[in-house]
């Protein structure tokens, strides 16, 4: 699929209106990203890096079961 096609749909399945060429925009940005996401994917799934955390972790608070 073609990142504009993919823009215009994400923009769709997610109901977020978008301006006039905005799927062109948002689509050169996902051509630019995307190769260098799934690259990093791929190296982050070897199996040298299974042990790996991230250096930041976020938790959700618990909710006070009494509140």
């Amino acid at each position: 699929m073609q990142p504009q096609a993919l823009a215009e749909l994400l923009a769709q399945v997610a109901d977020l209106p978008l301006a006039v060429g905005g799927a062109a925009s948002a689509g050169g940005l996902l051509a630019a990203w995307l190769p260098a996401a799934n690259e990093l994917s791929r190296k982050m799934s070897a199996i040298e890096h299974v042990a790996l955390l991230p250096i930041t972790v976020f938790t959700h608070a618990v909710p006070d079961a009494e509140a």
